[in-house]
């Protein structure tokens, strides 16, 4: 088997790959004799019929199309190891001659495999990025902390009591609104049967300060008017009239902080449910320290690393990062198009802007590669980008 390379562009790569005849047969042999066992001719044990009918039931075109594909697999990872060369896309295979899988033919098979590759990176000295060390008090959980992960735990598996009184705060209620602008009722701003409690649930600024003094079945109107920098620009600033009705109304009874209630989370005291939560906290400040580390690393890697990137290349990778963000707001239950609609962006802003981010997540993807391999670390494994933050940090923290 031969191969041979030739360089279309800096990004971009085309190698012939020469399968010789007697190879094409041995592919051609290795296939009959896989499919022979499990032909059924009568008269014949399996796999035991003359070669001729056997070859007649199976199929001379399946064996012949069967061994093709093992040799352009087989031929297609040869080219890549001789030559040294990664694909970044899928290859373009084009059969330029093809076997006839007969004795009297030409069995020789020739092909040519096409893809894009990235051009050797260069990368600036890793070892002078700047970031800093975790400081120790970054760390550190007071004990309100933990008391207020107790207090929310708490709420959590609090009990609602039905009572024959005005609502007020901390209460859980169930509400009906509607929101209308000029008379012109907005659904954006209307809802049915919405659950919240009482001073915990941030609605629009003044909303909940109306439920308080309310009494189950009754109905109030009032108006507001919206912050200029409400979330949603189109009712920023305008006045909202309101129509709320308190159709349930619940006290929420909160348990005990005892050993009792430390075994609803797994701990049998309370002590250990409180140390658990530490732990927890603790951990959680660490990673989030961590991904500061990784941010600050991640943007100096981009600005030192020089590469040429495929287009190719950035189109898989803005695609990729549209399926899944496609797939994060249908799980929302909402769609991209609304999505785009409700930034007030057009879906032009939004491809230029994922291809952005996809350009970086390939920069930063090759300067890892590079840094890697200076540091013998195989960046390709699961946790291999991981190991090469953690030997950065481990370099350069101060």
């Amino acid at each position: 088997m031969k191969t041979k390379k030739h360089q279309i562009s800096k990004n971009r790569v085309k190698i012939t790959v020469t399968v010789p005849a007697e190879k094409m047969e041995e592919y051609f042999e290795s296939e009959y004799q896989r499919l022979a066992p499990t032909v059924n001719l009568p008269g014949f044990r399996p796999g035991h019929a003359p070669r001729v009918m056997t070859i007649e039931a199976i199929g001379q075109a399946r064996l012949s199309q069967n061994a093709l594909e093992l040799a352009i697999n087989e031929g297609y990872q040869k080219a890549l190891a001789e030559h040294g060369v990664y694909p970044v896309t899928p290859p373009s295979i084009s059969i330029s001659k093809h076997p006839s899988f007969t004795k009297s033919g030409e069995n020789e098979l020739v092909f040519e495999v096409e893809f894009d590759i990235l051009p050797k990176a260069e990368i600036g000295d890793y070892k002078k990025i700047k970031v800093s060390k975790i400081d120790p008090q970054a760390l550190v959980v007071t004990d309100e902390e933990v008391e207020k992960v107790i207090e929310y735990l708490r709420r959590q598996a609090a009990e609602l009591k039905d009572v024959n009184r005005a609502a007020r705060s901390g209460d859980w209620v169930l509400i009906s609104f509607v929101g209308s602008i000029k008379k012109v009722i907005q659904e954006k701003l209307t809802s049915q049967n919405f659950p919240m409690v009482i001073g915990e649930t941030p609605l629009v600024p003044g909303f909940e300060s109306n439920l308080i003094g309310m009494k189950k079945g009754e109905t109030k109107e009032f108006d507001l008017e919206l912050p200029k920098d409400f979330a949603d620009k189109n009712f920023a600033g305008k006045k909202v009239h309101f129509k709320l009705t308190l159709n349930d109304l619940k006290e929420m009874v909160l348990p005990k902080a005892n050993e009792e209630f430390a075994k609803k989370f797994g701990a049998e005291k309370l002590s250990l449910l409180k140390a658990n939560i530490k732990k927890s906290l603790e951990q959680e400040k660490k990673e989030r320290e961590t991904r500061m580390q990784i941010a600050t690393i991640s943007d100096q890697i981009i600005k030192m690393t020089k590469v040429d990137i495929p287009k190719s290349l950035i189109e898989n990778e803005k695609e990729r990062m549209k399926a899944v963000l496609r797939e994060n707001l249908q799980k929302q239950g909402t769609t991209l198009e609304r999505y785009i609609e409700s930034l007030k962006l057009t879906p032009e802003k939004i491809d230029q802007d994922l291809e952005e981010q996809a350009k970086r997540n390939i920069i930063l993807g090759v300067g890892l590669g590079e840094i890697g391999r200076a540091e013998k670390i195989e960046v390709g494994t699961p946790d291999g980008s991981k190991r090469v933050f953690e030997r950065i940090i481990e370099l350069c923290a101060k």
